[in-house]
């Protein structure tokens, strides 16, 4: 695949297409590691059980350092991201959309929507934006069309299809089925790396190039989200504007020493806890759940030699 970012022109800037998404702080926030699913893919450690639910008089303490830090103090918008395992499985889950939303907090669930539809319904209202994830080796095709559906006429769904190379045709096939059924989804093919870390399954070329292109959107998307594409600059001043799975695939998402922005604009709430700026963990730990968090100020430099979280992809960088 093609390399953009060549020894000679490398980016001075990756930042946000539309400057409204810079106001908006992403926190990635894992409930907890259990799982309905054991994917094949995934390690152990994301759904084996093994870190309780987090303790919702800690998560509350933290919703209002967030509001006084980031909303009071700096005008910013607070999303809540959570995560697993299977957020939807925290004994709480109703409780905690709720008070996010006394908060103002705007609110998206990551999840495999293996959920009951009834469950679905009872919470539909208080989420801004979805993100579903289609685990070929699990997840029941029509089952997830119809949770995807009782969605999608009201708020942002986003659906990542994991794509294994040994199953990529099939899980394909299950792709296009989403698109049919679902134009309003915004539906993205999602490479796997090995272990979570920054190397690729082995992909042929004819697989990259469709993990590239992706998958058509039929109907423009409904509602918001929290983060979009984002816009490079290089030295010579050449400008695109790349999806967040576009720097892992042609292997440009090599940061180090530049000035990023998470923390101002994204936080990471591990399962057990600990709090870092971003899911890189770049800058050490601010702190602990049920604790006073010390929430950054300023941006920092990049120490990781590969930025492999999406969500840390999509923040502001500069050289």
């Amino acid at each position: 695949m093609e390399d953009i970012q060549e020894e000679h022109d490398v980016f001075t800037l990756i930042d946000h297409s539309d400057p409204a998404y810079g106001k908006v702080v992403l926190v990635d926030w894992m409930l907890g590691n259990s799982c309905s699913y054991a994917c094949s893919y995934c390690p152990k450690s994301l759904h084996d059980g093994s870190i309780k639910w987090q303790n919702i008089d800690d998560i509350l303490s933290l919703y209002h350092q967030l509001q006084r830090h980031y909303v009071d103090e700096r005008g910013k918008v607070v999303w809540l991201q959570f995560t697993g395992g299977e957020p939807t499985m925290h004994p709480r889950i109703m409780d905690l959309l709720r008070r996010a939303s006394e908060h103002d907090f705007k609110v998206s669930l990551i999840s495999n929507a293996s959920r009951t539809l009834r469950f679905w319904e009872k919470i539909n209202g208080c989420l801004n934006n979805i993100i579903l994830t289609y685990h070929s080796e699990f997840a029941e095709l029509d089952h997830f069309i119809s949770v995807a559906k009782m969605m999608v006429d009201r708020i942002s769904v986003q659906i990542n299809v994991t794509m294994h190379p040994q199953s990529f045709n099939e899980t394909l096939d299950a792709a296009r089925a989403l698109r049919a059924a679902l134009p309003a989804a915004t539906i993205s093919l999602k490479p796997l790396r090995q272990e979570f870390g920054s190397d690729l399954y082995d992909y042929t070329d004819d697989q990259l190039r469709v993990l590239s292109k992706g998958l058509p959107t039929t109907r423009k998307p409904t509602g918001e989200t929290p983060r979009s594409v984002m816009r490079t600059t290089t030295q010579s001043g050449k400008n695109e504007t790349l999806r967040a799975n576009e720097f892992i695939l042609r292997g440009v998402n090599r940061w180090k020493g530049y000035k990023c922005n998470i923390g101002l604009e994204s936080l990471r709430v591990k399962g057990n806890g600990i709090v870092h700026r971003g899911v890189c963990g770049v800058g050490g730990v601010l702190g602990n759940l049920g604790e006073e968090i010390h929430l950054p100020s300023e941006a920092i430099r990049c120490t990781r030699d590969h930025c492999s979280c999406l969500a840390d992809i999509l923040t502001r960088k500069e050289l």
